[in-house]
């Protein structure tokens, strides 16, 4: 039986994911909680500066090239199958509404 990857939506608390995203970046990710620079996201099970613990990961390589999301995915799921894969545009966009509906109560 072949296994294929695909999308799904599930309802996330904002502020959770926040607190525990690591940002992947081409080299390196970034803490979402503290913003904390050059993090091996393929190894750190925390963050070094602020020390929370790693749940999510989200790309914002996908977000220039759409075409390499399932390969990522794959490469997410060998490397650190603990993490769950978020859409980085998914993501800031719930994050600027948040802000907006924050903004204007």
């Amino acid at each position: 039986m072949a296994r294929e990857y695909l999308r799904t939506f599930k309802v996330y608390d904002l502020d959770e994911v926040k607190e525990h995203l690591v940002i992947a970046g081409d080299l390196s990710g970034d803490c979402a909680k503290c913003r904390e620079l050059g993090i091996d996201y393929l190894k750190a099970a925390s963050c070094p500066q602020c020390g929370t613990p790693f749940k999510y990961i989200a790309s914002r390589r996908l977000d220039s090239h759409p075409g390499e999301r399932f390969q990522f995915a794959r490469r997410i799921q060998e490397k650190r199958p603990d993490l769950i894969m978020i859409d980085h545009t998914d993501y800031t966009s719930a994050v600027g509404h948040k802000k907006a509906r924050d903004f204007f109560g």
